[in-house]
């Protein structure tokens, strides 16, 4: 075999291994209003719910029949429900005012599996689990090394179950450097900013399989664009999962945080160049307080330690505003049933408002017990070291009165694609080489 022939034999096993890993789910009224670009409106399309089916994919029980088990076994989700259930189990006020009258007529609209969920909160003897339920929104930290569980934690408790669950509207804020969503892509919805050019890269693993360019829908369910964040979120629709790359141009972003956002085409110094995980903070802006979509809507931000890191500086990007405003965006976010989940590979390196304002923690395998000295941190019930001896897939969810131990099915068993998905955009990092 010549080596073109090769090249090109070996391509077209990198294709069909993707094609196979991420055939998209289709069937479902999220997939069937974005694949007819709006044209129907959502509330017409009789289908289920993505939530409604993504955890069987992932051979999953639904999460009744686990809460069913856990009432029985007296495990300590249900010993200690304000640790655990509170944090994942999301109610507005209205809802709780349903389940304390007994009114589960008010869920018939709801999808299967949260209302039985409803159900199971409404029995007799789950009283006093009602009384912890807070409304509103949710807010979870996990915190580890790299390697220990923290991404697909957010993506089995954060995105399947939460979707199941809560039928949340789940929203990845991605960065280029590495695509963590490629357990949900299948039922996700890649959101990219309109105009610029975006290069994709399948890597494989394996030294006798070549690097081949492929498109955003060879990996994603389907592909949406946006102008700027209030466009971005009038896009979105109840129940959806969709992974957000940030626009490099930061379009509408000063205006709306009243913050700096310089571009790699306008800055005159690299170092003036506003990092593109900025644009998140654009997108809880918009989120808490533009009232453009009010579904109850959960954001899974990465690297949060960047973010929103210690010690922000009061540089040409705003740094330090955008980290001290993002409590107060937090807080009006989770008023409006807004949720986050936060990742990071160490809470020392995070704002202290920050964490303050956090309500709930997940410690991951082999992660220290962090100090209730830390500033901002509060009380800490879980023991010192407690997670040494956890296995990947388990984690202590805790808040300031008591912990859980939880764990969950690896994500990526079900995939033969071993490699990396490589996003950039080649036309910013002209510009930025030109600096």
């Amino acid at each position: 075999m010549s080596q073109a022939q090769s090249q090109q034999t070996g391509e077209e096993r990198v294709r069909q291994l993707l094609a196979d890993d991420f055939a998209p789910w289709e069937k479902s009224r999220q997939a069937v209003y974005h694949a007819r670009n709006g044209r129907q409106s959502f509330d017409s399309i009789n289908r289920h719910d993505d939530g409604q089916r993504i955890y069987k994919d992932f051979s999953m029980k639904p999460f009744w029949k686990v809460l069913e088990r856990a009432e029985r076994d007296e495990h300590p989700a249900y010993k200690f429900p304000a640790s655990y259930l509170n944090a994942v189990i999301h109610v507005d006020d209205a809802e709780i005012y349903a389940l304390e009258r007994g009114d589960l007529g008010y869920f018939d609209d709801a999808p299967r599996n949260r209302r039985k969920v409803m159900e199971w909160l409404a029995k007799d003897g789950n009283e006093r689990i009602l009384e912890l339920l807070s409304d509103g929104g949710r807010e979870i930290h996990a915190h580890a090394k790299p390697g220990k569980g923290k991404t697909s934690f957010a993506n089995v408790v954060g995105t399947i179950r939460n979707a199941e669950v809560n039928n949340d509207t789940v929203i990845w804020c991605l960065t280029l450097d590495e695509l963590e969503v490629l357990p949900v892509a299948p039922w996700m919805t890649a959101c990219v900013p309109e105009g610029v050019k975006i290069d994709v890269t399948a890597k494989p693993k394996d030294y006798a399989l070549p690097s081949i360019s492929i498109a955003l829908d060879d990996v994603f369910r389907d592909v949406i664009r946006y102008s700027d964040p209030v466009d971005l979120f009038e896009k979105v629709v109840p129940g959806g999962i969709y992974g957000v790359f940030p626009d490099p141009k930061f379009r509408e972003c000063e205006k709306l945080t009243l913050s700096a956002f310089n571009t790699a085409w306008e800055a005159d110094e690299p170092a003036d160049v506003t990092p593109l995980r900025d644009f998140t903070h654009a997108l809880l802006e918009v989120r808490a307080r533009r009232d453009v979509f009010l579904h109850p809507t959960t954001l899974v931000i990465d690297e949060f330690g960047d973010l929103c890191p210690k010690n922000p500086e009061a540089d040409a990007s705003d740094t330090h505003r955008k980290v001290t405003e993002y409590p107060k965006r937090l807080g009006k976010m989770r008023k409006k049933n807004g949720s986050v989940i936060q990742l990071s590979h160490s809470l020392k390196r995070v704002h202290e408002d920050v964490l303050e304002k956090t309500r709930w923690f997940a410690t991951m395998p082999q992660t220290p017990t962090p100090s209730s000295g830390l500033s901002g941190i509060g009380d800490v019930p879980l023991p010192e070291s407690y997670t040494r001896t956890m296995s990947k897939g388990q984690a202590a969810v805790w808040n300031a009165t008591n912990y859980c131990p939880i764990s969950w099915a690896n994500p990526y068993r079900r995939y033969q694609f071993v490699g990396e998905i490589a996003v950039s955009y080649p036309e910013m990092e002209g510009a930025l080489d030109a600096l």
